[in-house]
């Protein structure tokens, strides 16, 4: 029997300059929104410095990728500033209540997607106080499966050197994650805004969200994105080359598996 479907959203930078992470997370919020996630099965995790940051031209607003639309409006605010931690993450993946936030109660047949966006080093995913290391979101991945706490999983990661995070994710554990860049590439901005002097998004993350937003859950799949990040146009431009972890036949299953009610 199908069980529910569980989002979990992270933007782990702050400030200004890297406007584009909780940009990608507030237009993947709208985006699933629209395919009748309800808020109770999403998490989102992001500073929320911007929408009213004194360098924001348009008070209230963080701009989309995809339209150029406010995509701010509605987003939850489940973890936001100094609750933006790599133990919060954790705990919000693997359903730990003491956060006495939301969390994510997956049960054996749910299906969970993951989206982190964000500043990454060599060997770690960074938050704005503290590092993610590969040990940490592997194990908790493991632990989660030996528990039937799902019964798949999708991670999709877009930062600099993000395959080194998932090096050692099995194909046997019912997860698959898809990186943005292979362990010695750095993750390249797109969409810039002449307006606020920022990115909009990233090449990964703007391929993905411009697809998501005309795409048919019912029919396409997650291999979608490694047909489009191929693609001509997008090969001839420096950039991320998408790496993928663990069981890699999850890639075929559709959208809407993991993204609509």
């Amino acid at each position: 029997m199908p069980g529910k479907k569980w989002i979990l959203l992270v933007a782990s930078s702050k400030d200004w300059e890297d406007y584009q992470h909780q940009a990608n997370v507030c237009c993947f919020y709208q985006i699933i929104k629209k395919h009748g996630i309800p808020d109770e099965q999403i998490v989102v995790m992001m500073y929320d410095d911007l929408a009213h940051n004194h360098q924001n031209p348009e008070d209230g607003a963080i701009i989309s990728v995809v339209d150029k639309t406010n995509v701010y409006l509605g987003v939850p605010k489940d973890y936001t500033g100094k609750d933006v931690t790599p133990e919060n993450f954790l705990a919000a993946l693997q359903g730990n209540d003491h956060t006495e936030k939301k969390v994510i109660k997956s049960e054996e047949n749910d299906n969970i997607y993951v989206y982190m966006t964000g500043v990454g080093n060599e060997g770690t995913f960074e938050f704005p106080e503290k590092s993610l290391y590969p040990a940490d979101i592997v194990g908790a991945i493991k632990d989660m499966s030996e528990k039937k706490k799902f019964a798949k999983m999708v991670i999709f990661m877009t930062s600099s050197y993000s395959a080194r995070m998932f090096e050692g994710l099995p194909n046997n554990v019912n997860a698959y994650a898809l990186t943005a860049c292979d362990k010695n590439i750095q993750c390249c901005p797109s969409d810039y805004d002449k307006l606020r002097n920022v990115y909009l998004s990233d090449k990964f993350s703007s391929t993905w969200l411009k697809f998501l937003s005309t795409a048919d859950f019912n029919t396409e799949t997650f291999h979608k994105l490694i047909e489009l990040k191929q693609a001509k146009h997008i090969r001839e431009n420096p950039g991320p080359c998408p790496c993928q972890f663990g069981d890699t036949s999850i890639i075929e299953c559709t959208l809407s598996e993991f993204l609509q009610n």
